[in-house]
């Protein structure tokens, strides 16, 4: 009976060994396997590792600064143009370029050196029975201040009146269509022989196509010469129809 009793605790010994082994196999296999991955879960993308496991710890880097073009963009949208030999004809060519460039609507505003630079007016009239017919119209239209214009390229014309903005003249203008007087027309008063004109928009592609055919009157300057990137505040005009 002992030597059966001694070698059943034998074998239980040499199980309990034998399973000790395999844990400490496994054990040592684990090890290698977590140290093996390690290094391709940091590679792969450690902050999304970091949120998933510690969401309230993970905090996104900060955003990337913007280049100075996006940062400054006024210095790559604006145009200014000095226009010399000014007249009526020149004006009305111009507004033409810019609605042409998808300039209008107010995107580019006039500066001159005088004051009262706009002015509203009829159209020269050459025959004399006509020209009564006219004047007779205008004071129909309750406008009392109507002054001819006796020499220049505006000769046999009359004015109705004189404005600081363009805005302002066009607002009147439009008011004497609204009575009937459907000749009546603004622009910049015949004595100014030069102006400038600021354009500022977002669409660079716009500018550049507005300066890419400019009449040999009309010549880019630097911004500043308009008061644009900085410079004094200008009215800014509405866009004429």
């Amino acid at each position: 009976m002992a030597g059966t009793g001694s070698g059943r605790i034998g074998r239980v010994t040499y199980y309990l060994l034998m399973l000790n082994l395999l844990v400490m196999a496994i054990g040592i296999g684990v090890q290698y396997l977590v140290a093996g991955l390690t290094p391709a879960l940091h590679e792969f993308n450690p902050g999304k590792i970091r949120f998933w496991s510690q969401p309230e710890t993970y905090k996104p880097g900060p955003p990337a600064k913007p280049d100075n073009q996006a940062a400054n963009p006024a210095a790559q949208t604006s145009v200014c143009l000095e226009i010399t030999g000014l007249s009526q004809a020149r004006y009305q060519d111009m507004r033409a370029l810019l609605k042409s460039a998808g300039l209008d609507g107010g995107l580019c505003t006039y500066q001159f050196d005088k004051g009262l630079s706009w002015w509203v007016f009829w159209p020269p009239e050459y025959e004399a029975a006509q020209r009564d017919k006219v004047i007779k119209a205008i004071q129909a239209a309750g406008i009392k201040d109507v002054q001819p214009i006796a020499q220049g390229a505006m000769a046999q014309a009359y004015s109705l009146g004189v404005f600081v903005g363009e805005a302002q003249a066009h607002r009147f203008r439009d008011e004497l269509r609204g009575k009937g007087l459907d000749k009546v027309d603004f622009g910049p008063r015949p004595n100014l022989k030069s102006g400038r004109l600021g354009c500022q928009s977002d669409d660079v592609v716009k500018l550049a196509g507005l300066t890419a055919n400019l009449p040999t009157w009309a010549t880019k300057v630097a911004p500043p010469r308009c008061g644009l990137a900085g410079g004094p505040e200008t009215e800014s005009g509405a866009e004429p129809n």
